[in-house]
């Protein structure tokens, strides 16, 4: 049976085997309700300080540990509750203004569906492309406004419980360094994408 604790070990296990790191960790808790919330903040290697110069493309991960689950975890016998996680990747532009959004939506799309063609080849074959939010920042420069930095914002939910059935706690590890794997990739494809001059102001895991 998965408990909390054996989740936020194995995440934080295959994100570290990966080259990734934390810049937030927040749980909450909400007595009333007892549900449990985490949000990971996930970057690669880079320079410091960051800015949106020098910020690589970044991660958010999270998940809610329900009532339900903590009873499962307990060893009350249940019906199994999704447990989601909620995967959400930011891209930030800069120096670009010539391309459309339409342009920039593809590229992200592209490199997504690179990442998934490496790592799940069968669903890539049969996915949609991915809905990418694009944010256009802007500063006042004396009578007209100037574009500061265009963000691209996607997001995707998994169940955790659809990716390990066999419900054995070692094989959890291999789920979530398989999950993080595709989510190092996707950034890394983005950063290839986006960042003048390859990888800009921050290092690749390789060269870390």
């Amino acid at each position: 049976m998965l408990t909390y604790d054996d989740l936020i070990t194995g995440l934080e296990d295959a994100w570290l085997a990966v080259g990734l790191h934390e810049h937030a960790f927040i749980e909450s808790v909400i007595p009333a309700t007892h549900d449990r919330t985490c949000k990971v903040e996930l970057f690669p290697e880079h320079d410091e300080p960051m800015s949106n110069e020098n910020m690589p493309p970044w991660l958010d991960l999270s998940f809610t540990w329900s009532p339900v689950h903590q009873l499962i975890a307990e060893g009350r016998d249940l019906p199994i509750e999704p447990l989601d996680l909620s995967w959400t990747y930011t891209a930030t532009v800069i120096g670009q203004p010539e391309r459309s959004d339409a342009e920039l939506v593809r590229m992200f799309q592209r490199a997504v569906q690179n990442a998934f063609q490496r790592y799940y080849p069968a669903e890539a074959a049969e996915m949609e492309p991915i809905a990418v939010e694009v944010r256009r920042v802007y500063s006042n420069a004396g009578q007209r406004l100037q574009l500061d930095y265009v963000q691209l914002v996607s997001s995707t939910v998994s169940d955790l419980f659809e990716q390990w059935p066999d419900r054995d706690i070692q094989s959890l590890r291999s789920v979530l360094r398989v999950e993080m794997q595709l989510a190092s990739a996707i950034i890394a494809n983005l950063a290839d994408s986006f960042t003048p001059r390859g990888r800009g102001g921050y290092r690749s895991v390789d060269a870390a």
